[in-house]
């Protein structure tokens, strides 16, 4: 593939012990050569969950999402010519793992980093794949204006594959292992709690058993008191948030992390 989506970012005051609550929960790793004062990065074999402290200024919560690309001057190159108001940066040389961030037609923001730069640390070198573990990061969803052009910018630019099982109005596309969702956005789908904008919405895990991850988050909180996560689905307008996340059509348990960032889960 062209493209494979290789990370997630998560900006968070407790970026230490959110990494620990996916590892604790999900069995993801962290890296043999730590930066603990810069992030936390944990992975599972092929993606790398960032989990980066919040600076002044920035939102907490589920910031972007990463792609590692064949040429990154060849993606830049079809951005431009897919549309030409789409622009990117040149990322400090702090951060290795990205090259560059850009953003798709939503102004949702996305990094690039180029397959066997060499300048990959951490997780992201050490991800190398092969056997799947029984828990591993399976797809992410977008919430986008207009599902169908969004499909068409990461299929055109990126060559992600365009899968056939659309449902209603979303689409679906791979890098032949996460499956990426565009579900429609709309002001409706915020009728009875707070407006957000097109975004990274959330994401989610393949697992060998539901039933196995709800045991082990009550089991998680008897250990450990700082491991309980954010409440779903309290009040009227707590109702109405859960009830846009499960239109999700991957998701059969919902939660989320320390943070509040929604995850989903699925046997299937």
């Amino acid at each position: 593939m062209f493209a494979k989506i290789n990370h997630l970012a998560i900006t968070t005051d407790y970026y230490a012990v959110n990494a620990k609550f996916y590892q604790a929960l999900f069995g993801m790793s962290t890296s043999n050569t730590p930066r603990p004062a810069r992030a936390v990065p944990v992975g599972d074999g092929q993606i790398g969950l960032n989990n980066i402290p919040r600076r002044d200024g920035r939102r907490s919560g589920l910031d972007h999402f990463g792609l590692e690309v064949e040429s990154i001057d060849q993606a830049l190159e079809r951005m431009r010519k897919f549309d030409s108001s789409l622009t990117w940066v040149k990322r400090p040389s702090v951060r290795p793992n990205a090259a560059y961030s850009a953003h798709d037609p939503d102004m949702i923001i996305f990094d690039l980093a180029e397959r066997n730069s060499g300048k990959a640390l951490d997780v992201f070198a050490e991800n190398k794949g092969g056997d799947l573990p029984k828990r591993y990061i399976n797809h992410i969803v977008l919430r986008v204006r207009n599902p169908e052009r969004s499909a068409e910018f990461y299929s055109k630019v990126f060559e992600l594959d365009l899968l056939n099982d659309r449902s209603g109005d979303s689409y679906h596309l791979s890098d032949g292992r996460v499956r990426m969702v565009l579900m429609q956005w709309t002001m409706d789908n915020f009728i009875g709690h707070d407006p957000m904008p097109p975004a990274l919405d959330h994401f989610g895990f393949k697992v060998e058993s539901v039933e196995a991850i709800k045991n082990e988050m009550i089991e998680l909180i008897g250990y450990n008191p700082q491991m309980v996560t954010k409440p779903l689905g309290i009040g009227a307008e707590g109702e109405a948030r859960l009830s846009l996340f499960k239109q999700c059509p991957i998701g059969e348990f919902h939660l989320t992390d320390l943070e509040g960032v929604y995850i989903d889960v699925t046997e299937q």
